[in-house]
Formats: structure tokens, sequence, C-alpha cells
């Protein structure tokens, strides 16, 4: 999905500057070639063929008469695409009502360099809607079973701007970005919920949640140290949200600091990466143990403001993406394996620890070059510091998720998914959720 971002979190954000091809990253060369007038450095926006019949070419409205091809020529890449998720439980959960929610993505990109402006500079902007009801509520489970329904806003029916920001290289070792960002995670075979898993645990990490907004302002710089790594900082607004400019709480309300490290690797020839990133923020949050009488005092008066305290929230995470097996002459077919983890001092946090580990093919059938499937598995451990009541009403959860995402043609794919989940609820019976995605590329 969104290219070459080394924070977990900023893929298709901050980092589409840096670009990956053939499985390696690489890094700008920010030049121009002065004898001819074209610039000589990779793409900032990657290109796409888009001509082509209507059963081969890549979205379903083509080239526009050659002009779409044109524009990408000169930096200016226009994406639209249109999900509809249908799902409900078919045993367990809270209830067994179907539901269904349709989101509409459209991104512009634009590289600085190729539209003749100047070198090294990236401009984004992402509009985005979400119509309908996810199956989120009807699980009893505290991590959602259809990520599409989080964005741009958990529940909301409405069309926002959550993404409008710049990145700038100012060598092909360092950029710096700042503006609006709506975050993204980077692993390979676990991170689209458009085409891949529905899940949240297999599209981010969830000990991020009370430190990482879905949509915030921010600013970070990009460096390069070596080939094949990058380490990413950013400073954000923990108060963000995708509805809102977030001025007025920018850095006021509460703000997190994130630092990550990306790094390729390849065994035996075989692409993968390996992510570290750690998150810590100042906002002030009600702890989550209490003593009795503090409880029945906020209670009472109506106000949290008795509860005891706490600032300094922190997250440390962990990711990896790796190729098992590579199709001859493919850089993008073949098996992979991925994992994530999650670690907080769950004090002001429910989720103390997470875990997932999953597989993940494409074109691995003969005559399905585009089809794609995957095999999840995660754990959540809930925070041992819940205050009563709900200590003795919540466990552990886990979950496991299949699909198989089927590509009718190049721009249309149908996914079919089944998802068991023991949620965190206490009482609240292990969930069979069924679901049906469709994908269409405009």
């Amino acid at each position: 999905m969104r290219n070459a971002f080394v924070c977990m979190l900023l893929v298709g954000s901050v980092v589409s500057a840096t670009a990956y091809a053939d499985g390696e990253l690489v890094a700008p060369t920010l030049t121009l070639d002065a004898a001819a007038g074209a610039p000589a450095l990779p793409r900032l926006v990657p290109v796409v063929d888009y001509s082509g019949d209507l059963m081969a070419r890549p979205a379903l409205t083509g080239d526009w008469g050659g002009s779409r091809q044109e524009l990408m020529n000169k930096g200016i890449r226009l994406d639209v695409s249109y999900t509809q998720v249908f799902q409900g439980n078919i045993s367990g959960g809270l209830s067994e009502v179907c539901t269904n929610r349709g989101g509409l993505d459209i991104i512009l990109s634009l590289d600085t360099t190729y539209m003749g402006l100047w070198p090294g500079g990236l401009i984004k902007v992402r509009g985005e809607g979400g119509w309908g009801r996810s199956n989120n509520s009807k699980t009893g489970a505290l991590l959602p079973v259809d990520t599409n329904g989080l964005y741009p806003e958990p529940g909301d029916n409405a069309m926002l701007l959550p993404e409008l920001n710049y990145t700038q290289f100012l060598a092909p070792y360092f950029a710096v970005t700042l503006g609006k960002y709506e975050p993204r995670d980077a692993n390979v075979f676990a991170h689209d919920e458009t085409e891949q898993f529905l899940n949240a645990a297999f599209n981010f990490n969830p000990v991020i949640a009370t430190t990482v907004p879905t949509s915030f302002l921010g600013a970070g710089f990009i460096l390069i140290p070596a080939e094949g790594l990058i380490a990413t900082t950013l400073v954000l607004d923990t108060e963000g949200n995708a509805a809102e400019a977030g001025f007025d709480t920018a850095f006021r309300g509460g703000t997190t600091v994130l630092q990550s490290l990306e790094l390729t690797v390849k065994p035996g020839g075989l692409v993968g990466h390996q992510r570290l990133s750690f998150i810590w923020t100042d906002k002030v949050r009600s702890q989550l143990e209490q003593t009795p009488r503090a409880i029945i005092d906020a209670i009472l008066s109506g106000s949290p403001a008795g509860l005891e305290k706490s600032s300094g929230d922190w997250a440390f995470t962990y990711d990896f993406d790796q190729f098992i097996y590579m199709l001859p002459g493919s850089t993008t077919r073949g098996l992979g394996i991925f994992g994530r983890i999650g670690i907080t001092d769950g004090s002001v946090n429910p989720v103390e620890g997470f875990y997932s580990i999953g597989l993940s093919g494409k074109g691995l059938l003969p005559g399905r070059p585009d089809d794609s499937f995957g095999v999840g598995y995660y754990y959540l451990h809930v925070s041992r510091d819940l205050p009563e009541p709900f200590d003795r009403r919540a466990r552990d959860e886990q979950g496991v998720e299949l699909y198989y995402n089927i590509a009718v043609t190049p721009w249309c794919r149908i996914t079919p998914d089944l998802q068991i989940v023991r949620p965190v609820r206490e009482g609240v019976d292990t969930a069979v959720v069924l679901g049906l995605r469709m994908k269409i590329d405009f």
C-alpha cells in the first residue's frame, strides 16, 4: 500500500518520501541533469502504468486518454478507491446483527522535483470518508474486527481531510517533515485493511492507542545513516483528530515523541524488515489503579478531579516482515511471515502487552498472480491495574483471522474473511465473525 516509511505508524504519510525499488530502499539523490534539464533522482511518487484494456489495467477509469500518465510523469498522482465491508457474528459476541460500512479514500501526491519546482519535496493530501456501521461494537472485543471502521473517525459518517503534510529532503540522507498525518503501519504483509487483514491487531500495534491518535499535527526529521537503515524522529499532538485542524490543541493538552528505526535485511537474498519504535507522551491521565475511596468520590461528585493522575505514558514496539520464499523473477510475490510485539507499563494504558504472528502469501496459485492470502494470531495482555469492578470483567483477549483476497481484475478485489475472537469482556462467548470486503480502485 503506502510505500517507504521507516516509522511503522507513518508509511505513506511521512516517508513515502523514500522509495522502495525491487524491495530495496532507495534514497533520493538531490541532483538535476543539467544538460537535459531532467531530474536524475528516484521518484518520491511511485509511477504506475494505467494503460491497458478494462480487464488488465490497474484502475477502473484507466489513463484518462493519456492525461493521467502525463500528470504522473510530471510528478502528480491521484489515487481514488472505494472499500465496502459486510460483516457479522455468526455466533458469540454481543449480537448477531450483520453490518456494513463503506469508505472512500482520495490521495493526491505531488513530487516537486518532477513538477519542475524544486528538488526533493513531497506534498501529500488525503481526503477520507466513511459511511454506515461497522461490527466493531458487536463482538465484545477491545480490538476492532474492522479497521476500516476507525477511519476517518471511529463511527462517524463524514468526509474529512485527515492528512496534509510536506516532506523535504535537504540531502540524500536527511529530510524534514511537518503537517497533519494519518498514521499507518509499514509491515509488508499486515498493514492494509483494504486488501489484507481486517482486524486492527494485524494493521497496527494496539499499545500505541493512548499515545498516537488516528490523525494529528506533527513535525520531525528522517535520517538515512547507511544503506537500508532509516531513523525517524517525530513530535506530535496527542490530542489530534481528523475532524479538526488541530491548531487549538497542538502541543498544549499533551505531546508525544516517537523514535523509530527500520532495517532492511536480506538473509539468503530474501527481503525482510526489522523495526523498533519507542513512544513517549507527557499527557496527564488518570491512573488505572485507584483507591476505592477515590473511585467512590469521583462517582459521587461526578468529577474525576480527585483521581490519582500520572504523566509519562510510554510504549515500546517491535515488528518484522520476512519473505521465506520468493517466486523466481519476482520481488513482490511469494510467501512470508510477520509478527509484532508491544509493551507498556500498564499504569494508564489498558493494554500492557501485545503479541502477534502470521503467514502471508501472494501469487502462489497457478494462474492467479495477484491473489493473496493471510492467516494470523494475536494475544492482547490486559493491564492488571484495571480498577474494580473492571478488573473482574476483563480478561486477556486473543484471536485468529484468515482471509483470501481475490483479484477479479487488477482494480477490483473481493475478500472473504473469517475471524475467531475470544473477547476481552468476561462472560461474552467467543465471537465467530464472517466478513466480505470489496475494493475498487478508480
